[in-house]
């Protein structure tokens, strides 16, 4: 299988691993972590302005994790990985050549650059340990957490979305985007819970944070996400290490649920402000177990069924960046389908399609692995959490649109690279 050689290469690389910069591994993975969580950033300092910031990281990532260039002899290439991506690529130039689209063009020059930021933080991985992947989520999750509290009292211009209903959003991250950072980076605490006897107390309260994100912001594609990986967590922990693992694992577990709540309180005595401490209590209780998940969402129904028209009008090479979607509120503007694959079926043609579900497959081979017992228990639980957090984003496309931004393809490439270059696990 053409795959990173997760246990041979790593005691082959172990003395190269030993001679990076440590520190400014740490520095730039936190960077990245915290430049991906406040996907609104973009809409305070203008797109480009975001761009440049992701370019910063970029040539600071590349200094750092190819010193002695690319071609390390005991690494492969992340092949399904820059696969898919170059599949993508050539999809949406067809779709802009054939359709004289100058606008699919430039988005596939996007996804291009987007494809080289994942080699340079696939390269980056190789200098890493997994301490400092959790500290840089840890960085990213307590930033998120100020950042809503701060938003109680302060909001900047720019058009963003801070609250709607029982919705959350911040002055970085507006609902919809916020919770992202808690669904995204809680796999990689559970997997330090798994693995390190004194992490309740780092990763116990982290964890519990992650919730709290995706709970204020209220995304049903968060909750669904949160369901997947509480699933997949446990159904590991029984693979890997039967039910002893599994209660020593979960001893500390009661944790998260009883930080959570508290996390709510809070919530709910800086949102409403001072008061009747019954009201503050039933309002953190009443948030702890509300879901928005049997709510119907007749827009996202209407999308598809015209997606579903439109698309074999549009092959075999697509009819170009968002075009397959409709006007569902009658405003002279359209809607992308809110589900990415349709979208890269309608817009880029059936290689856009084959493009999108190379990244499923490229999350799920370093979980076959780890499923199978190719790689040390320690090392499976972060291999398992970082290409989960992979898969779980790519189920979660299937609720929301295609798009070129960094704030929603970062996720996919920090955890990806990890998967594909999964580091030594540190003590």
């Amino acid at each position: 299988m053409d795959m990173v050689h997760y246990v041979g290469c790593q005691r082959r690389v172990a003395a190269d691993r030993g001679l990076g910069p440590s520190r400014a591994v740490s520095l730039i993975l936190l960077l990245s972590a915290l430049l991906m969580a406040a996907g609104s950033l973009r809409n305070l300092i203008s797109p480009a302005g975001y761009w440049g910031a992701w370019g910063v990281w970029l040539l600071l990532a590349l200094a750092v994790a190819w010193p002695r260039g690319p071609l390390d002899p005991a690494w492969r290439r992340p092949r399904w990985v820059m696969g898919s991506y170059g599949v993508l690529c050539l999809a949406m130039l067809l779709a802009a050549a054939v359709n004289r689209d100058a606008a699919t063009a430039y988005q596939a020059l996007k996804i291009a650059v987007i494809a080289l930021m994942f080699l340079a933080m696939w390269g980056l991985a190789r200098h890493a340990d997994w301490r400092q992947l959790v500290r840089a989520a840890a960085g990213a999750v307590i930033v998120m957490l100020l950042s809503l509290a701060i938003s109680k009292y302060w909001t900047v211009s720019g058009g963003l979305r801070l609250y709607i209903g029982n919705r959350e959003g911040s002055v970085l991250a507006s609902y919809g985007v916020l919770w992202k950072a808690g669904a995204l980076f809680l796999p990689l605490f559970l997997a330090d819970l798994a693995v390190r006897s004194g992490a309740w107390r780092t990763s116990g309260p982290l964890a519990a944070a992650c919730l709290f994100i995706t709970l204020a912001d209220g995304s049903r594609t968060g909750q669904l996400v949160l369901v997947m990986i509480g699933v997949g967590f446990l159904a590991y922990l029984l693979r890997r290490g039967g039910w002893s693992l599994l209660n020593r694992s979960l001893r500390w577990l009661w944790l998260i649920p009883v930080l959570l709540f508290v996390f709510l309180l809070f919530n709910s005595w800086l949102h409403g402000g001072p008061g009747d401490p019954a009201r503050i209590l039933d309002a953190a209780w009443t948030r702890m177990f509300e879901t928005r998940l049997g709510a119907g969402d007749p827009a996202r129904m209407k999308l598809l069924q015209a997606a579903f028209a439109q698309i074999p009008q549009c092959q075999p090479f697509g009819c170009g960046f968002m075009t397959t979607g409709a006007d569902i509120h009658n405003r002279g503007t359209l809607m992308p389908v809110h589900n990415a694959y349709l979208a890269a079926l309608g817009d880029f043609g059936v290689l856009g399609l084959a493009g999108m579900l190379g990244f499923l497959v490229a999350a799920i081979l370093p979980i076959w692995r780890a499923w199978r017992g190719d790689v040390d228990l320690e090392q499976g639980f972060f291999v398992v959490a970082t290409a989960g957090s992979a898969l779980a984003y790519g189920v979660a496309l299937m609720l929301n649109t295609f798009t070129t931004e960094m704030s929603e393809w970062g996720y996919l490439i920090l955890m990806l690279a990890f998967a594909w270059a999964p580091p030594k696990t540190s003590a």
